[in-house]
């Protein structure tokens, strides 16, 4: 393992992917975490990877946005190239799907509202992200929500890096017009949010196959079962937001990843209530063991998190939504002891008189 790389100090291995390794690291100096990634040297040969390893520390250092994970520098060193990012604390979506299944709508909807403003924020600045996933999305211990991985990413003046007919990204987050060789544009990202969230509450991917062509068939189709089906315990407005990210045609779904992050952030304010969205992700993390019961009640009380926990087992409710249920099943027991009340009153009153 490496240890040192510029100002950083190395101290464990946190991650491996198709591109390389990721170490969590501290940058001496200015007393930080950050995290290294390194591209993998059994794939460091190939130009055309090498040059997307430099295009995603290119994208990264034109992007400023709290949802977006910071570069810190480009590394060269020993003919090895790393990337230093900040360090989040926490895990990824597929994680969380991997150690719990599918997620409360809510979350799922404070998570794509968060993604959705960055992925905006991305489109603003000529960029295309076009490998948006659960594995390239981190929520942290504080209950931010961060958006990674720019290592395909795309710019208005960016020459192609793929040979003709080659497709970029991950399949099952393509959509339609992507593969049927069209340009990727901005309803190509917010279709792969789409399916991002179509995931986080469903627990499954919209669109499967048992290989390449069967999936790719599948989504040029545009054939799914409806959220609802899989989750009922959905809402039809979340379920109806993240449907119309899936439609066929570009231009029938969300004009704008604004535009979609708008509504999510809408629909999960009319869930929460008075809990913060942010509290309610790290109950979620705390939930599923990405974060301690310490850390979960430094941003809520127990009464929350004990309700939040539930809210996650069932997959369903919210922590404020439990003690308002109490609440309306106490007025319900009431008034029914009142009305049992007022009919033995009446019931009493005509009876006839004994002579």
């Amino acid at each position: 393992m490496i240890r040192k790389v510029g100002t950083s100090r190395v101290v464990r291995e946190i991650g491996r992917g198709g591109m390389g390794v990721v170490y969590e690291a501290f940058q001496e100096g200015l007393d930080r975490p950050v995290a290294v990634k390194a591209l993998d040297q059994k794939i460091a040969r190939s130009k055309e990877v090498v040059e997307r390893f430099r295009r995603e520390g290119r994208a990264y250092a034109r992007l400023r946005h709290e949802a977006i994970v910071a570069v810190h520098d480009l590394v060269e060193k020993d003919e090895q190239l790393y990337l230093v990012t900040d360090f989040v604390d926490g895990a990824d979506l597929a994680r969380l799907l991997q150690a719990g299944g599918a997620v409360p709508a809510e979350c799922a909807a404070i998570i794509g509202a968060r993604v959705g403003e960055a992925l905006d924020y991305v489109h603003f600045n000529g960029l295309l992200h076009r490998d948006v996933k659960p594995a390239n999305v981190m929520v942290s211990r504080d209950g931010e929500v961060k958006l990674m991985d720019f290592g395909i990413a795309k710019g208005e003046d960016d020459p192609a890096l793929t040979r003709a007919g080659m497709l970029v990204g991950s399949p099952s987050y393509m959509a339609p017009e992507v593969l049927g060789g069209e340009e990727a544009g901005p309803a190509a990202d917010v279709w792969a949010l789409g399916v991002t969230l179509y995931e986080l509450v469903a627990g499954e991917k919209p669109f499967r196959g048992a290989n390449a062509d069967q999936l790719f068939g599948a989504i040029r189709k545009g054939r799914f079962r409806r959220l609802r089906a899989l989750a009922p315990d959905c809402p039809r407005r979340i379920a109806r937001i993240v449907e119309r990210c899936l439609a066929r045609r570009p231009d029938r779904r969300w004009k704008s990843a604004g535009d979609l992050s708008r509504a999510l952030a809408a629909a999960a304010a009319r869930r929460l209530r008075k809990t913060h969205p942010r509290a309610r992700l790290v109950a979620l993390l705390a939930h599923r063991g990405f974060a301690t019961e310490e850390i979960a009640l430094s941003k809520m009380d127990l009464a929350t998190l004990q309700a939040t926990r539930i809210a996650d087992a069932r997959g369903t409710r919210t922590a404020v939504e439990f003690p308002v249920a109490r609440r309306r099943r106490a007025r319900l027991a009431v008034l029914a002891a009142l009305a049992l009340a007022a009919g033995a009153a009446v019931w009493f009153v005509n009876l006839p008189l004994m002579p």
